[in-house]
């Protein structure tokens, strides 16, 4: 498949941050934003699942529908407008999805019912889940699924959600995948190398570091870096408690699980 753009370069230079897997969590959100101010950020980008899970699912989608220049749809977002079934959700993610329906307010549902799955900003493509028909919401946990899924997009670098775990994939010009073992990485480094990033997630990380993750591409640089930000935990937690989220669902936040 040829590749669109061979490089990172844009005719302006922009610096993006890439933000993930919200659900809810307001406390996560609002540090992630107070860091992304420090960081000379030109434009936030949003891949989706900002509600699910956490208690404040209309002021997150508030915050980043003022912050965020594309935002995604992602699994929980259309879960909790009635766009995807909820059979194949854990019990505690139904749990939340229910709660977060029957609370969310109709500026907030619209919002959501607009997003779209997928979006091409060369040298990126954008997508929550999968560019391999993201409406499926498959996860990418392996190689070989990383592999699979490079057939799908034609750019350089490819960003995506869902599963809430940072990591780089590289495709090598000889064709070679593997993943990069650094936190960050310069194009220039792993020239006509094609890249699959998972950015991550804000509210709810699960890579065994409870501090919130984010992502930040500098089209100048080629450099693409991960940022970690710490945030009140027990906040969320105490918000989670009060609307009776499952004790899972709480816990599992102060241990990035």
């Amino acid at each position: 498949m040829q590749v669109l753009s061979a490089s990172w370069r844009t005719d302006k230079f922009m610096r993006y941050a890439f933000i993930s897997d919200i659900h809810a969590n307001l406390e996560a959100l609002e540090a992630v934003f107070a860091d992304i101010e420090t960081q000379n950020v030109n434009e936030v980008i949003c891949l989706g699942d900002i509600v699910g899970y956490g208690a404040n699912p209309n002021e997150c989608v508030e915050l980043i529908s003022k912050r965020c220049a594309i935002s995604l749809l992602g699994n929980h977002d259309a879960a909790a407008v009635d766009i995807l079934s909820t059979q194949h959700f854990n019990i505690h993610a139904k749990i939340a999805i229910e709660w977060t329906s029957e609370n969310l307010k109709k500026e907030t549902r619209s919002y959501l019912e607009a997003l779209p799955l997928k979006n091409v900003k060369p040298p990126m493509t954008l997508v929550h889940a999968t560019p391999y028909e993201p409406n499926m919401w498959y996860y990418i946990t392996s190689l070989e699924e990383a592999a699979f899924n490079f057939q799908f997009f034609d750019t350089q670098l490819c960003l995506v959600g869902h599963t809430h775990i940072p990591i780089i994939i590289v495709l090598d010009k000889e064709k070679e995948l593997y993943v990069h073992q650094d936190t960050s990485i310069r194009l220039s480094t792993v020239q006509e190398s094609r890249l699959l990033i998972n950015i991550g997630s804000v509210g709810q990380p699960r890579d065994r570091n409870s501090k919130s993750c984010y992502g930040i591409f500098d089209s100048d640089t080629g450099e693409y870096f991960y940022r970690r930000v710490s945030y009140n935990i027990d906040k969320t937690q105490a918000k989670m408690k009060k609307i009776k989220m499952p004790e899972f669902l709480i816990t599992r936040l102060e241990d990035g699980r």
